[in-house]
């Protein structure tokens, strides 16, 4: 398995911490994702320019679990200047404001944007799944990302479903479910064309409830592989 199908979110408050895991994370070949909204002071061009690997670049809304203090206007500016930067990725929340997130899909350049709908309090029913995922789909991000707080062990089964239905629109998409009862998906997900899912390089680093960590996502791999 392509070792940047594990994706590691940076979760540190300085620039200098965050510089340190972002060569780190590039060093075991991994995608690294600069969550912008845990940094203090964010420092784009310091930690982007001449960056050691790929980077999702990330600055989470409060609603879908971000920790962005923040007004909305500098949130989006700190993701613009991350698209002027190049970045690989950019992650735009499909409930943001609607023309900003139009204009920058229309301004992407060579950056692939991932367009993410995150449901912390449980899983929406099937059809409401297929719903976000179809309007997604229509306003044509590179990749979609859609994920859910796991309650039982078959809200996993319908958020899966999900990347068997967008990849057969020829659509790329991340999904995968939270929690203790989502660590199966996180762990499963890639295997059945997931674009990719999250892992820590350490316990205690993690950015949403139930990541493992590489290490454990990649001994799963070995193991069914």
């Amino acid at each position: 398995m392509n070792k940047l199908r594990v994706c590691v979110p940076v979760v540190e408050r300085t620039n200098e911490g965050a510089r340190q895991t972002l060569e780190q994370i590039a060093a075991r070949s991994y995608l690294a994702e600069l969550r912008v909204d845990y940094l203090a002071q964010p420092d784009l061009p310091g930690l982007l320019q001449d960056r050691p690997g790929p980077v999702i670049v990330t600055n989470r809304l409060r609603q879908e679990g971000g920790q962005w203090q923040g007004g909305e206007a500098d949130r989006q500016r700190l993701l613009e200047e991350a698209l002027q930067l190049g970045v690989e990725y950019l992650d735009v929340e499909l409930r943001a404001e609607t023309r900003w997130r139009d204009e920058l899909l229309k301004q992407r350049g060579r950056t692939k944007i991932i367009l993410s709908w995150h449901d912390f309090q449980g899983t929406p029913e099937t059809a409401q799944l297929q719903d976000i995922l179809e309007e997604q789909m229509q306003l044509g991000a590179d990749v979609v990302k859609l994920v859910t707080l796991a309650r039982t062990p078959q809200d996993n089964l319908r958020v899966l479903a999900l990347i068997l239905q967008a990849n057969a629109g020829g659509q790329e998409i991340i999904a995968f479910c939270m929690g203790p009862d989502g660590k199966f998906s996180r762990v499963i997900a890639p295997l059945l064309g997931s674009y990719l899912t999250f892992a820590t390089l350490a316990a205690g680093r993690e950015s949403a409830p139930g990541q493992l960590t590489a290490a454990q996502v990649e001994a799963i791999w070995e193991i069914l592989a």
